[in-house]
């Protein structure tokens, strides 16, 4: 028998699905299903009597995980709370022909009267979004729901973001503090005053407001529709709230929610007997390639720009059409055209002369306009590049238009790599290691990945299957690789609607987690860490998930069907 030893340094024997915590990553609705078909396994299985589902203590989610993890935190509160209640109203809120989420958001955008009932909210799509979320019956209501006091069967949940003035996790959590330590540890008092006022809505916008798809969110301005009471005021007078904290997805810093469940550990009494990571992400990427452009002979960059900027000026031909207009209707006065002045050549010559006058204006406009920018510019270029690089930058004019281009490319498609794989696949392995590296949490680990049993070889060159688990049947593979391969988005594209990757992705969760319990208590009978009564307990439990794992490979979505 071994004692485990939790953050706070007590000791406290190993006691198996005694008391959970659930890491849900982020990843779209590629998360937000894998997640739902992990919870409803886990309410399907009992150990000693009770569901797994109903051990879970802790919650840590980010992005499209944050999506299940708010719904099913806000179910869990309800008096009348019944999980395949909450399975099915979850599950029909997102099928493909309800799903509305985009189309509300983008219809709130473009809605004026919506902002001019929340004037507190600045507009923009992610705005726009919360809003949306803050209806759905499934995430109405506020952050009261998690009061430490009152909170039903959950300890703790955290909901993670990224701040924009530190770059730290910022976690919406309802124990310890409220955002990270340089935006609480001072100001305790103020942020404590307006915690549990904070929106779901806004909650699950700020752990999924990807970049480039979104514009941050502002703390508090976007968060509080009273901004005339005192609380509100006494944080909006503090310095690093005066003008607001930008506030973006989870995934920036923490795509996993691992670090945020670590900290949890550390600080509850009762220390976590398994924590579960339900990741969507992957090690994998696709690799960088070089731009394909030809380098020719075509152009240089500064001839296309003066040939570009050569429209921007009056133009003699301006004013020969208008000199020809006025010409027309001069000498039709005079009936130079005939013994009389003619009416159709009165309108010929003065709508030539129309166009000339506007050519004319545009020009002197533009004119004005070109130099003007060319001016600033320039001034701005000084001002930001060294003096001993001018000349060499300068250089760059003469360079060709095909050459420019392909350097233009291969910095722009190489950046998006580095911050879509390279930096957030970075940042995985390193939580991973400390996960995976800390002796406390010896025994109580599973990792629940999408791509783990969809047929394809891993990292390694093979499958890394457990040899005393059966192996999964192609017919069990091919649904998680189409789950796998979900992309991440927060609608469901013709692709995803005819591949039916909501249910794959649910039942990919389900059988995932299916295999993955089989092999933890495997390892945990190996490993000799469980006494005799406890042997006897696991026993059943595997008995159970491998009849469960036998009909997962005839059928992998009868369980979605049967919850449905």
């Amino acid at each position: 028998m071994s004692d485990s030893k939790p953050g706070d340094g007590k000791s406290q024997r190993f006691q198996p699905f005694k008391n959970i915590g659930l890491c849900f990553s982020g990843g779209g609705y590629r998360a937000t299903f894998f997640a739902l078909g992990i919870v409803s396994y886990l309410d399907r299985v009992n150990y000693n009597g009770t569901s797994l589902l109903s051990s879970v203590k802790a919650l840590s989610s980010v992005s499209g995980g944050t999506l299940l993890a708010v719904a099913y935190a806000k179910a869990v509160q309800a008096d009348n709370y019944d999980f395949k209640s909450f399975f099915k109203t979850f599950y029909h809120t997102f099928t493909p022909e309800n799903d509305k989420l985009l189309e509300t958001a983008i219809s709130k955008l473009e809605d004026t009267s919506v902002w001019e009932a929340n004037p507190h909210k600045k507009r923009s799509l992610i705005n726009a979004f919360a809003l949306t979320y803050a209806e759905m019956p499934v995430f109405r209501g506020d952050f009261h729901d998690f009061q430490p006091d009152t909170i039903k069967q959950l300890e703790q949940v955290c909901f993670n973001a990224t701040d924009f003035s530190f770059g730290l996790t910022y976690r919406f959590q309802n124990r310890g503090y409220f955002g990270n330590n340089p935006l609480y540890r001072d100001f305790q008092k103020e942020v404590n005053a307006l915690r549990y006022d904070v929106q779901l809505g806004d909650v699950i916008a700020s752990s999924s407001c990807f970049p480039v798809g979104f514009e941050p969110l502002v703390f508090p301005d976007d968060y509080f529709k009273n901004q005339i009471s005192p609380e509100y005021k006494a944080l909006k007078h503090i310095d690093r709230f005066a003008d607001g904290v930008g506030i973006m997805d989870g995934g920036i810093a923490d795509n996993q929610g691992i670090d945020s469940m670590l900290r949890i550990n550390d600080r509850m009494d009762d220390a976590l007997d398994l924590i579960m990571v339900n990741d969507v992400g992957s090690y994998k990427m696709q690799p960088w390639k070089q731009a394909n452009t030809k380098i020719g002979k075509n152009s240089t960059v500064e001839r296309i720009i003066n040939k570009f900027l050569q429209y921007f000026t009056i133009k003699p031909f301006y004013i020969i059409v208008l000199i020809i207009g006025i010409l027309s209707i001069v000498l039709n006065y005079m009936n130079a055209f005939g013994p009389k002045a003619y009416t159709s050549i009165y309108i010929i010559g003065s709508s030539i002369m129309g166009i000339g006058i506007l050519l004319s204006v545009f020009g002197i406009v533009a004119s004005a306009v070109k130099n003007n920018v060319l001016r600033r510019a320039k001034d701005l270029f000084k001002k930001n590049v060294p003096e001993s690089l001018l000349d060499d930058i300068a250089t760059f004019k003469k360079l060709d238009i095909s050459l420019v281009q392909r350097m233009t490319l291969e910095r722009v498609s190489s950046a998006m790599t580095m911050i879509n794989d390279v930096f957030l696949k970075q940042i995985r392995r390193l939580n991973y290691d400390i996960f995976y590296s800390n002796p406390d949490l010896e025994h109580k680990r599973i990792t629940n990945t999408v791509y783990k049993l969809n047929g394809q070889p891993s990292l390694y060159g093979n499958n890394d299957y457990n040899k005393d688990i059966p192996k999964p049947k192609k017919c069990l593979e091919s649904v998680c690789l189409t789950a796998s391969e979900t992309p991440t988005t927060l609608w469901w594209d013709k692709t995803d609607i005819a591949k039916n990757r909501m249910e794959t992705l649910i039942a990919c969760g389900q059988f995932t987690a299916c295999y993955e319990l089989m092999d933890y208590i495997l390892k945990l009978k190996k490993d000799k860490v469980v006494s005799a009564a406890e042997t006897k307990e696991l026993d059943e439990l595997y008995k159970a998930l491998e009849a469960d794992w036998s009909i997962f490979n005839k059928t992998p979505l009868w369980l979605v069907e049967e919850l449905k």
